[in-house]
Parts: C-alpha cells; structure tokens; sequence
C-alpha cells in the first residue's frame, strides 16, 4: 500500500514540476529551443507580447519625456555663428524647450528667442501641433528664457526638475531635443564633468554647468539633460568646436555643457513674474584654491577685482582667499558665485578671506549685475 501512495505521490509531484516550468517559461519567454504546447499559447492573451521598458532604461526615459519636449524656431533670432549652438542660419534660430507647467510655460535658451519677433512651437504629434509663443522673460546672464503658448485643447506634459546637486561624474545621461531640425531627437551618454564655467550672452560666466558626452548639436538649445529617471538636471546649451578643423565648426564635439537645473529653478519665478532678473555683483573673478576638488582644502582666491566694484570698495584685492560669505562655506570657486546668485542687490554680507596668513572679515554692500561684463572680470 505505501509503495502506490509513494508512487501517486512521485506522480503527483513530476506533474507540479512540469506545470510550474510550463508557466515559468510562460511569464519569462525563456525556453531554449524548446516548442511551446498549445496550453501555453492560449495563455498568450494575459501576457503582453512586446518587451516593456525597464524602469530607468533609454526607453523608459524617451516615452517618460518627449511630450514635455518641444521644438522652437524663432524668426530674426541668434545668428548660426554664435557659440551657443542654436543659431539655424537665415534669420531665424532653432532650438529646443521645457514644458514647465499646464498654463503653457515653457523654458528655453536665451539666445534661442533673442531678438525674436516671432517663435513658433511646435509639438511632436500626430497631427502636428504647432502654437505661436509670447516671450514672458530673458535673462542673459543665465542664458535662460520662458516662453509662453495658448494651453487650450492641449494635453501638456510637463517634466520634472530635478535637484543638479546630486549629480555626479558618470551618471548615464539623456539629451532631448530638435538637432537640426530632427524633431525629438534622442541621445545617451554620461556625465563627463561638473562645476564648469561656460560663458552667458552677455559675457558674464555661468558657473556649476554640466559637461556631457551626450550628443549635442545646432537645435538641441533650451532642451533638457534628463536623468536616468526622466528628470531635468540641465538645460543643455553650448558645445565646444574645433575651429580650426574645417568643416568641424557648429557640430557636436563630444563636450557638450548644460545650465544646471537648481540655477534655472532661482531664474524661471522672476522670469515668470517680472520678465527679467536681478543679479546680485560683487565684482571679483576667482578659482578654486589648489586641493578643493578633493577636499584637502577649501577657498577661492581672487584673480582679479573689477575697478570701482563693490569688491573694490570694500578692499578685496588679488590673492585673497575667500572663505565665506554670509556665513556660508566657500569651498570652491563655484561655491561663491552660487551664494552671490542667491542673493540680491542691496544685500550686505560679511566676507571671511585670509590675506598673508591671516584671517580677516570685510562687510561688502553687493550691487546690481551690469547688462554687460566689464573687461576682465
């Protein structure tokens, strides 16, 4: 008697394994070279045929994003031979943009609509949605503008900013955009460098951007630098060339920079509210003293002091060190210049630099940001 109920029981276990491999094979499409049963193909319903993005892959992020993205072109705007990469020749300047919010904000490039009498925004659809856009602000000290359409009958997709703090070197990283002319346009690459100086239309520096390897071409101006979760961490804008290589100028290098996110959240309010931002100045170019990148020391040391500046009226002068402001730690240079940003003209704050060995404090009345940067500094 044990030895058929062992059997029946050997049975009944071979029969449970099989129908378990039948349903693993099912739900993971893995079989080798097996031939699926027809059992297994009239579950076929209940599973979806087509492979799904993974969370945070190329794809994931693409269908995520490109419906927050939108193409520009702004007639009388930059020229192509600017250093930006959003000049299209002729008149007109193509780019890139932000859906912000279901109003119809949209953030783009300065030098994308500046000077614009007309910018057309268009949407990657079908049927082709294309919107006539009113310039709410520009700020050409950020490189960084809003722009505002009609929002009605449209489902906008607004994307989400990110916090740029948390960047680091070798994130995978994704650029959106209109490359000349290619709508929604999709590239991938890494976070090749942080806390680099790129220079604003009006001569001024941007400080903390965001290098990349991401391909950035002519068009991709005002578009986003999305994290591998589909989130904004910059606005990619510039991209060096090699002029001395013929034919190399204008096109994607593979350095290509972005404004970080945290920079433009501070400007899109005012721009908002007000058409065009206030800066706070206090004069002075510096760099990042030796070991600050890894942590070894800490400080900016002024390189040159703008005459008649707030900096020069409170006695600031080359080689001094700057180690905080306003009771916040100047670690690097960048530091600095994103405690000045964050502050407004008119403010006082007292400066801590070391001079000759010693430290000392300065209060410094910070002005209001000149249109255009004086020469050196």
């Amino acid at each position: 008697m044990s030895r058929v109920l062992n059997l029946r029981i050997s049975l009944l276990t071979a029969v449970l394994a099989v129908l378990t491999l039948g349903v693993a094979l099912l739900v993971t499409g893995r079989g080798g070279n097996s031939t699926p049963t027809a059992t297994m193909k009239t579950a076929t319903p209940v599973v979806n045929t087509t492979v799904a993005a993974s969370s945070g892959s190329p794809e994931s992020v693409y269908n995520s994003t490109h419906s927050g993205v939108v193409s520009i072109i702004s007639t009388e705007g930059s020229s192509a031979s600017n250093p930006f990469g959003g000049g299209g020749g002729g008149g007109s300047a193509l780019g890139s943009g932000i859906v912000l919010d279901n109003n119809g904000d949209i953030l783009t490039n300065e030098h994308v609509v500046d000077k614009a009498t007309k910018v057309t925004v268009s949407f990657d659809r079908t049927p082709k949605i294309t919107r006539t856009a009113k310039v709410l602000g520009t700020d050409p000290s950020t490189d960084l503008a809003v722009i505002k359409i009609d929002p009605s009958g449209l489902d906008l997709q607004p994307l989400t900013l990110a916090d740029s703090s948390s960047v680091q070197i070798g994130d995978a990283v994704y650029a959106l955009g209109n490359p000349f002319g290619y709508t929604n346009s999709f590239s991938q690459g890494i976070v090749s460098g942080l806390d680099r100086s790129i220079q604003a239309p009006n001569g001024f520096g941007i400080d903390g951007a965001i290098q990349t390897d991401a391909s950035i071409n002519p068009g991709n101006s005002g578009g986003p630098l999305l994290n591998a979760s589909g989130q904004v961490i910059g606005i990619n804008a510039q991209i060096a060339t090699n002029t001395s290589t013929a034919g190399g100028q204008g096109s994607s290098s593979g350095v290509g920079f972005a404004i970080p996110v945290n920079l433009a959240k501070t400007v899109i309010p005012q721009l908002e509210q007000n058409g065009k931002v206030s800066h706070a100045y206090l004069g002075i170019s510096t760099s990042s003293v030796p070991g600050s990148a890894n942590g070894t020391a800490f400080g900016a040391t002024v390189q040159s002091v703008v005459t008649g500046s707030p900096a020069d009226q409170a006695g600031i002068q080359n080689g001094d060190v700057i180690k905080s402001i306003a009771g916040k730690q100047v670690t690097t240079s960048d530091d600095l210049a994103a405690i000045i940003a964050a502050d407004k003209p008119g403010d006082k704050v007292a400066v801590v630099l070391s001079r000759g060995g010693s430290d000392k404090t300065v209060d410094v009345t910070l002005g209001q940001q000149p249109s255009q940067a004086p020469n050196g500094g």
